[in-house]
């Protein structure tokens, strides 16, 4: 896409559990700069219910974020591109709106749920069956707790940069990468792992389809699309997860080189080519996520900023927090 000889801008989205960024890639004399033209904070809410995020003012942020870009960009938008945290999820109803607001992957939901999984699929089974870390946030113990509670498990979901991307015009998937993460993909493959859904109860029929790392998946939608900059802007689906994206992003070549990937939480690992499911690996819990190229990102989670995230709210509660600048 150009116009008036210019190359079209493109535009990538990063939600993150504290912040969410808008940026814009633009070229000059050949030569790719990229700003951020929006920036809104973010966090979870405690309610009733249990803690949620507020999909709707995320999803308004990034229109707001669409919007600066079209105006900093007369030579038009090329593609938007979203990714985020991994493991959350949107329930849709039969019109596809979101049928309430998601649960954080913090919320204590999934404890029993973890237990009982584990009592139906051993972990060692799970491991091999995924290569997926076991850890009581996966998307796999959430979709459970769910049925626990009695929610409707045949209701469609989204993992949350697939629903932002979705709601923009996109089309109902799942990124590869991203869904590595729900600890429900069959090692090794693009594909759903019927054992699991079969063993704890789960409606595959509900997970949307799994595609490969940059498919285009629509067109800019909705109110947004009236701004002339974007109504032919494509919809695509980078590594959605947002570790795989910054991974990705690492000018390095060769095989003697590792990875720290810092922020709510840290991801400290290397790339491979093929898994490594060995009982080692599987001892220290490391994990087996996909990458971009269908590689492997081997890692491990550590606490990451939000330790730090956390004490600042205590310590600006207490009214004791100084920030020097």
């Amino acid at each position: 896409m150009e116009t008036s000889g210019k190359r079209a801008a493109l535009v990538a989205v990063d939600l993150g559990a504290q912040s969410c960024r808008v940026s814009l890639l633009k070229w000059n004399q050949g030569r790719p700069h990229i700003h951020v033209i929006h920036r809104f904070p973010n966090a979870p809410i405690a309610t009733q219910e249990g803690l949620r995020w507020d999909i709707g003012r995320i999803f308004n942020g990034v229109k707001d974020g669409l919007r600066l870009c079209a105006g900093a960009a007369p030579e038009g938008i090329g593609s938007v591109g979203v990714d985020g945290w991994a493991v959350d999820y949107v329930r849709l109803n039969e019109n596809g709106d979101a049928i309430a607001d998601p649960f954080c992957y913090r919320d204590e939901r999934t404890q029993d749920a973890e237990k009982r999984v584990r009592q139906i699929i051993p972990p060692s089974r799970l491991y091999a069956l995924t290569g997926i870390q076991l850890l009581g946030l996966n998307t796999i113990y959430q979709l459970y707790a769910d049925k626990l509670a009695g929610r409707n498990s045949r209701s469609a979901w989204l993992n949350l940069p697939e629903y932002v991307t979705y709601r923009l015009g996109g089309q109902r998937v799942a990124e590869y990468t991203n869904a590595t993460h729900t600890q429900l993909v069959r090692l090794g493959a693009q594909e759903w792992c019927e054992e699991i859904f079969q063993g704890i109860g789960l409606d595959i029929s509900a997970a949307p389809k799994i595609v490969p790392t940059g498919s285009i998946v629509g067109s800019i939608g909705g109110d947004v699309s009236n701004l002339p900059d974007l109504r032919n802007t494509k919809l695509i689906v980078p590594a959605c997860h947002d570790t795989a994206s910054a991974i990705a992003g690492i000018p390095v070549t060769g095989e003697d080189w590792a990875f720290i990937s810092s922020g709510t939480w840290s991801l400290v690992g290397t790339v491979l080519t093929a898994s490594c499911v060995s009982d080692e690996a599987r001892g220290m819990n490391f994990t087996n996520l996909g990458g971009v190229g269908r590689s492997v990102c081997f890692l491990k989670n550590v606490n990451g900023m939000w330790l730090l995230r956390e004490c600042m709210d205590e310590w600006e509660e207490r009214g004791t927090l100084v920030i020097l600048t």
